[in-house]
């Protein structure tokens, strides 16, 4: 698998090659993934993300608290801003702020230059798992399937599964095994208490938050699956169901 540094590059160059071959009027295109967000809203975020962990600017406290709702009301309040910084930008001076900054990252990324004080030690991957979240979201709103089994796909699903991990444990919730009918893994340490089984995508796209509590439910459980639905949003609940 290439190094986080190329999977990002990679999925930045896709969704500005997306993108840009778009009509204008396209860009207003309604995201169902990311409710009240237009396609270039979508791209806004992804470009301030880059720009804003380069100035250190970062919500840390959310991963400090995640999933819970306050950590969520600030996670929320910063991408706000960043959208809402970037309203009167045209898609052609985000794209050039993402190749900047986007660039200055990938080099962070590998070890070039070091990152600011005060991130969490994974942030590479989380802003890898943001960018491929926020690819398929674009992809869902324009009808096209593609990149579904991608290692960036990869990346982010064992880092939701392994935070979910976090979460289980510090609630005293069993484990959750997943498997994914080529591989399987656990949330946890422990036994299982149980296993809910689904393709990798249905399961990336679930714990991004990106499917209701009905969809999850839907899926292949053994065991009871209700102790574990509020722990597949970390960014707050779901309630319209996402047809992908």
């Amino acid at each position: 698998m290439a190094d986080i540094a190329d999977l990002y590059e990679e999925v930045r160059d896709d969704i500005c090659e997306v993108v840009a071959g778009l009509e204008p009027d396209m860009l207003d295109t309604p995201v169902p993934a990311t409710r009240g967000w237009t396609i270039k809203d979508v791209v806004a975020h992804v470009t301030a993300d880059a720009t804003c962990v380069i100035a250190g600017d970062f919500p840390t406290g959310f991963f400090e608290a995640f999933g819970e709702s306050s950590a969520v009301a600030q996670v929320n309040a910063w991408t706000a801003r960043q959208i809402q910084e970037r309203q009167g930008r045209s898609l052609e001076e985000l794209l050039q702020e993402w190749k900047n900054s986007g660039n200055e990252l990938a080099s962070m990324m590998r070890g070039e230059k070091p990152w600011p004080e005060g991130l969490v030690t994974f942030v590479d991957r989380v802003l890898l798992t943001d960018a491929t979240v926020h690819q398929q979201d674009i992809l869902g709103a324009l009808g096209i399937e593609r990149a579904r089994e991608s290692a960036p796909v990869k990346v982010g699903l064992s880092g939701y599964i392994a935070t979910m991990g976090w979460r289980l444990a510090a609630a005293s919730i069993p484990p959750l095994k997943f498997d994914l009918g080529d591989k399987t893994y656990t949330a946890g340490d422990a036994e299982p208490g149980a296993t809910v089984r689904a393709n990798r995508f249905e399961l990336f796209r679930a714990m991004s938050g990106r499917r209701s509590p009905e969809q999850v439910r839907a899926y292949e459980w053994d065991g009871d699956p209700e102790p574990y639905i509020h722990y597949f949003y970390p960014y707050g609940p779901r309630n319209d169901s996402l047809i992908e």
